[in-house]
C-alpha cells in the first residue's frame, strides 16, 4: 500500500514552486562581451550612478511651463462651443461674412468701469447674451419638414428632402444695462434670409423697450447702421449721469495746534531758557483759523431717466473755545481779545496774559490768574503763583509754591531751601533744580538737579550744559537720561523708574491730609458746642469729602496701572556717567553701584536690574 502523500509535498508539487532554470547558452563566447548597438532608448545608470545634484539632469531639456496668458478684466472669452458662437456660425453658413464675436466694454479713455466692477459687470454680461443669443438661434433655424406617410412613400416613392430655407427675420439689438444703472451697452445680431439690416429705428426701438431714455449718444445710433461691421460687437449707446456728493466743511488752522517746544541750545551746549516759546500769542480780531462752507450735493441720472438721490457736505465743527468766537459770515474764527493762543481738547482757547514786570513779593502778593502768567523778576520766599496756562519766571524762584496748567518756564532756576514745590499738568523747563519737590505730567528738562524730590510721568531729560543728577530722589514713570548721576563723594543718588509718580505721590498726601483733618474734626468735636464749632466741623466734613472722592479716582487709575504689568516695570536709566552710591529701582527691583561706571543704559531684565553698555 502506497504512504499517503503529505500536504506539503502537494504544496511543492504545485506550480507555485515550480521553478523554470535558464538555458544554458549552446557555446560560451569567450573575450569581452560586445557592446549593445546605440539605438534610440537610452542608457539607464544605476542610482548610486547618478552624478551629484542631478547633473544628468542638467543636459536634458527642460519642458517650460506654459506661460498664463494675462486676463483682461474689460473682455468677455467665451469658449467656441458657446450659443452665441454656434449663432455666428449659422450667420456665416446663410451667407453673410461677420467678424468673430467679441463681447468687451473696453472704450476710449477712461474706461466706463474700473477692473473689479468690470469683472462683476461680466459675469452679469454672460448670463444676458446667452439668454439672446439662444433665443436668436432657436428663431433663425428653420422648422424640419415632417417625414412622409406610409401612403405618401406608397404613391410617391422616395423624393428628395426639401432644401430648409431660413426665416426671414431683421437684425435684433439687445440692450445690456450695467449694475449701478449708469451704462447701457448694444449688442446687434444680423438678420435672416431676406430680412432688413440694422437702422436707426430698430435701435431705437430696442432702447426703448430697454426703458433707456435718458444719455442717448444719438451719434453712435447714427453712426451703427454705417458701419463696416457693426454686428456681433458691443456699442456704447447711453451714459448716465453719476450722483456728486457734496463736500464736506473744513477747518484750515492758521496756527499750530501742538507749540514748538524745542530747546534752543548754542554752541557751548547750553539752552537759553528766556527764548523757550511755549505760547503763541494772538491779539484781538486775528483770525486763528479758516472755515470752509459745506457744498450741496448734486444729484444723478440713470440711464432709464430716474433721479440718484446724494447727500449734501456736513458743516465743519469750528474749533471755538474761551476768548474765541466766529467772525459776520462764519468763515473764519477770530480771538475775542489779546492773550495767550493753546489748543486744548478740542478747541482752540485764547489765555489772557498777566505780566508783572518785578517781583512776585509783597508789593504783588501771590498770583492766582487764570491764564498765562509772565514774571519778569523773581518769585520771593512764601509766596505763591498758580496759573491755569502757562507760567514764565525770568528770575530766580526761592522758597515758595508754583502750580501750572500749562508749561512751567523757569529761566534762571529754583534755590528751594527744602521747601519749594514746583508742579506743572505738562512739561517743566528749568536752568537747575536745587533742593525743592518737582512735580510734572510729562517731561522734565534741566541741565542740573541737585538733592530734589522729583516725580515725573513721562522723562526726566538732564542733557545739556553739566547735564547733572546730585542727591535726592528721581521717580520717573519712562526715562531718565543724564549725563552725570551722583558724585565722586558718593553722595546717595536714587533713581526710580515706571508706574505713576504723580498719582502715588498725590494719593499719600491726601491719606495724610484725610487723617490729620479726621484727628482735628475728633478734637473739634470734644469741644463746647458754639457756632463756631458747628461751622469749623461743616468744613472739614466737607473737606474729607472731597478728599476721599479724590483719593479714589486716583486709586482707580494706580489700579489700572497695576494690571499694565508692562508699563508699571518699564523704564530704564541712560547715562554716560554714574558714580558709586547711585540706586537704580525697577518694579521693586535694585541695583546699587559700587565702582564708576560710564555709557551705559540700567534697565530691567528677567527680574533683575541689569546694566547693558
Amino acid at each position: 500500500m502506497a504512504a499517503p502523500i503529505s500536504f506539503i509535498s502537494k504544496l511543492f508539487g504545485s506550480r507555485l514552486f515550480k521553478f523554470r532554470r535558464k538555458k544554458k547558452p549552446e557555446a560560451e563566447v569567450k573575450g569581452p562581451r560586445p557592446r549593445p548597438a546605440r539605438g534610440n532608448k537610452p542608457l539607464k545608470l544605476a542610482q548610486e550612478q547618478h552624478p551629484a545634484g542631478g547633473q544628468d539632469q542638467e543636459h536634458r531639456p527642460k519642458r517650460e511651463a506654459p506661460k498664463a496668458e494675462p486676463v483682461d478684466p474689460y473682455s468677455l472669452s467665451l469658449p467656441v462651443g458657446h450659443v452665441i458662437f454656434e449663432l455666428w456660425r449659422v450667420c456665416r453658413d446663410q451667407g453673410g461674412s461677420f467678424p468673430r464675436p467679441e463681447l468687451s466694454f473696453r472704450t476710449e479713455e477712461p474706461q466706463v468701469f474700473d477692473p473689479k466692477t468690470s469683472m462683476a459687470e461680466l459675469t452679469k454680461l454672460l448670463m444676458s447674451v446667452s439668454s439672446s443669443a439662444a433665443a436668436r438661434l432657436s428663431a433663425m433655424t428653420p422648422p424640419a419638414a415632417p417625414p412622409p406617410t406610409p401612403e405618401q412613400q406608397l404613391t410617391e416613392g422616395p423624393q428628395d428632402p426639401e432644401p430648409l430655407v431660413p426665416p426671414d427675420l431683421d437684425a435684433q439689438a439687445t440692450v445690456f444695462i450695467s449694475g449701478d444703472k449708469l451704462s447701457a451697452w448694444l449688442l446687434i445680431y444680423p438678420p435672416s434670409g431676406k430680412g432688413e439690416d440694422v437702422t436707426k429705428g430698430i435701435i431705437m426701438n430696442a432702447l426703448g423697450a430697454a426703458g433707456v431714455a435718458f444719455g442717448v449718444d444719438l451719434d453712435t445710433v447714427r453712426a451703427i447702421p454705417e458701419m463696416e461691421a457693426p454686428y456681433f460687437r458691443m456699442h456704447l449707446i447711453a451714459r448716465g449721469k453719476a450722483a456728486v456728493p457734496g463736500k464736506d466743511g473744513a477747518v484750515i488752522d492758521l496756527y499750530p495746534r501742538e507749540a514748538s517746544r524745542e530747546l534752543p541750545v548754542d554752541d557751548m551746549n547750553r539752552v537759553d531758557y528766556t527764548a523757550l516759546r511755549t505760547t503763541q500769542n494772538v491779539e484781538k480780531g486775528a483770525p486763528i483759523c479758516r472755515i470752509n462752507p459745506p457744498t450741496p450735493g448734486i444729484a444723478g441720472r440713470t440711464v432709464t431717466d430716474k433721479e440718484l438721490p446724494t447727500r449734501d457736505g456736513v458743516p465743519a465743527v469750528a474749533p471755538m473755545g474761551r476768548n474765541t468766537a466766529l467772525n459776520e459770515d462764519g468763515s473764519a474764527l477770530i480771538a475775542t481779545r489779546d492773550g495767550g493762543l493753546e489748543f486744548s481738547g478740542r478747541a482752540f482757547q485764547v489765555n489772557p496774559l498777566l505780566e508783572i514786570d518785578g517781583n512776585v513779593d509783597y508789593s504783588s502778593g501771590s498770583v492766582n490768574f487764570l491764564g498765562d502768567v509772565h514774571i519778569h523778576g523773581d518769585v520771593c520766599s512764601g509766596f505763591t503763583v498758580r496759573a491755569m496756562g502757562t507760567v514764565r519766571v525770568d528770575g530766580v524762584v526761592e522758597s515758595s509754591t508754583i502750580e501750572a496748567g500749562g508749561d512751567l518756564i523757569l529761566s534762571k532756576g529754583v534755590q528751594g531751601n527744602n521747601q519749594a514745590v514746583i508742579r506743572s499738568h505738562r512739561d517743566i523747563f528749568a536752568k537747575y533744580l536745587e533742593n525743592c519737590i518737582v512735580h510734572a505730567k510729562e517731561n522734565l528738562n534741566s541741565e542740573c538737579i541737585i538733592s530734589c524730590e522729583v516725580y515725573c510721568d513721562a522723562g526726566v531729560y538732564v542733557q545739556n550744559g553739566r547735564g547733572a543728577i546730585i542727591g535726592g530722589r528721581i521717580w520717573a514713570g519712562h526715562e531718565v537720561d543724564a549725563n552725570i548721576v551722583g558724585s565722586k563723594t558718593e553722595v546717595r543718588t536714587t533713581v526710580v523708574l515706571g508706574g505713576l509718580p504723580c498719582e502715588s505721590y498725590e494719593k499719600e498726601l491726601l491719606i495724610k491730609e484725610i487723617e490729620e483733618l479726621e484727628q482735628r474734626l475728633e478734637e473739634t468735636e470734644r469741644q463746647p458746642s458754639s457756632p463756631t464749632k458747628l461751622s469749623r466741623m461743616s468744613k472739614m466734613r466737607m473737606q474729607i469729602s472731597v478728599d476721599r472722592l479724590k483719593l479714589s479716582q486716583h486709586q482707580k487709575s494706580l489700579d489700572e496701572l497695576q494690571d499694565d504689568t508692562e508699563r508699571r516695570l518699564a523704564g530704564r536709566l541712560t547715562f554716560r556717567t554714574a558714580h558709586p552710591g547711585t540706586l537704580v529701582e525697577i518694579g521693586g527691583a535694585q541695583l546699587k553701584l559700587e565702582n564708576e561706571t560710564r555709557h551705559s543704559i540700567a534697565t530691567l531684565i528677567d527680574g533683575e536690574v541689569k546694566l547693558i553698555t
